[in-house]
């Protein structure tokens, strides 16, 4: 303790010097006390010895020096010093030398006691908070390991137990912090696994066909136009995959700005149709909007465009031929709300909750489903003061609903 804390060597130190001042005051005070003490008696038995010998003459000085020296009186020798004014017992120079002295002793015996008292007190106080402070460099190093853990039942009221509180949170939110990690790290893990798997599959089925184009020199043109449509389509879903994935990556980032403009619905929904004309007359499926077609809202229309169209495309893949993909606008004074129905199979109710999770597949999703389109849209929505909700039953339907909240 005395070697490692450089500033209880210095705090000793300075109560040392404090108390050496107090000593050294202590006996200056004592010695001038003594002679202006000594120097009033002296002038008065100097006095006294004047006077008698004036009025005594065959007076002898020594006798009365030897009286007023000696600490055993006679009531005699008493009663001729009270004659004269002096009261035995008060002023005797022998006697009082002996007072002092003793007082000396017993009050530097006192001042080192006192002294003694207070730096044992002072090093067993150091002890108890270097204890103290080991155990929360203990805990620390513990943190640094992993180890999340504090005992806050032993914490007591001291100067330490401010420090000690302020570490509970620390560790809390690096607990926190720490598990938050491990989460992001599992997801990582589990999102490299599915691009792998979902990059890996058309690539391999692109790398077959391209191998029988290749080798098959007398194909028919038929079946050949067929294979390279497929390659088309593989390597379609590729970009479309990587640009996505490419989008959320931004966003988690945090390097995508979104811009606040205001722009009117009807132009937006117009073009996500034409966008999507081409899938939806594939799919023999019709596009239809309803609502207050002059609404409208602010927020960034690039972004907000992207999750409508994938909202569509969505509800397109997954509605049968000749039905109606249906997009209603609603507004109020709280919110505006862009629904997106089809009349598909519908989504399990036990498949909901999951639904917008990153490379979600519901058992109702097509084989070359991804699951990044509805997870882009939710990251769109909420990042642009909204929320999206699903409402679907199985064989009747589903419902995508993006609310934006007006401020």
């Amino acid at each position: 303790m005395w070697n490692r804390n450089k500033a209880f060597r210095l705090y000793i130190i300075i109560i040392l010097l404090v108390m050496a001042g107090i000593v050294a005051a202590f006996n200056i005070y004592m010695q001038i006390n003594l002679r202006r003490q000594s120097e009033e008696y002296y002038s008065v038995i100097a006095a006294l010895l004047e006077n008698a010998r004036e009025q005594y003459p065959d007076f002898q000085e020594e006798e009365w020096i030897q009286i007023l020296n000696q600490e055993d009186i006679s009531d005699g020798d008493r009663g001729t010093l009270v004659q004269y004014g002096l009261y035995p017992g008060e002023l005797p120079i022998l006697s009082q030398r002996r007072y002092q002295t003793a007082l000396y002793i017993g009050g530097n015996l006192l001042l080192f006691v006192l002294c003694s008292g207070i730096l044992v007190l002072l090093f067993m106080y150091q002890k108890q908070r270097d204890r103290q402070i080991e155990a929360l460099t203990a805990y620390i190093r513990r943190i640094e390991q992993g180890m999340y853990t504090l005992d806050m039942e032993e914490n007591r009221e001291d100067e330490l137990s401010g420090l000690k509180n302020e570490l509970y949170k620390i560790t809390v939110m690096l607990k926190e912090a720490a598990e938050l990690s491990r989460k992001q790290r599992k997801a990582l893990a589990d999102s490299v696994s599915d691009i792998s798997h979902q990059l890996k599959t058309p690539l391999t089925s692109c790398m077959v066909l391209l191998d029988n184009l290749s080798e098959s020199e007398s194909m028919e043109e038929e079946t050949r136009r067929k294979f390279l449509s497929e390659i088309t389509r593989q390597l379609t879903n590729v970009n479309w995959l990587i640009v996505t994935l490419l989008k959320l990556s931004r966003m988690d980032a945090g390097v995508v700005e979104f811009r606040q403009e205001l722009f009117e619905l009807h132009p937006l929904i117009d073009e996500v149709f034409e966008n999507l004309a081409m899938l939806a007359e594939w799919k023999q499926v019709i596009l239809q909007k309803e609502g207050d077609m002059n609404v409208r809202i602010r927020g960034d229309l690039h972004w907000i465009r992207e999750a409508i169209t994938n909202l569509v495309k969505n509800a397109i893949e997954h509605s049968p031929a000749d039905e109606t993909v249906l997009v209603h606008i609603e507004d109020n004074t709280v919110y505006t709300a862009i629904s997106v129905i089809n009349s598909g199979t519908g989504i399990p109710e036990e498949e909901q909750g999951h639904i917008f999770e990153r490379f979600y597949r519901s058992s109702t999703a097509k084989e070359d489903s991804v699951g990044i389109g509805l997870a882009l849209c939710k990251e769109i929505v909420e990042r642009q003061n909204g929320y999206i909700t699903l409402n679907s039953e199985p064989g009747q339907g589903t419902e995508f609903m993006i609310k934006f909240i007006k401020s």
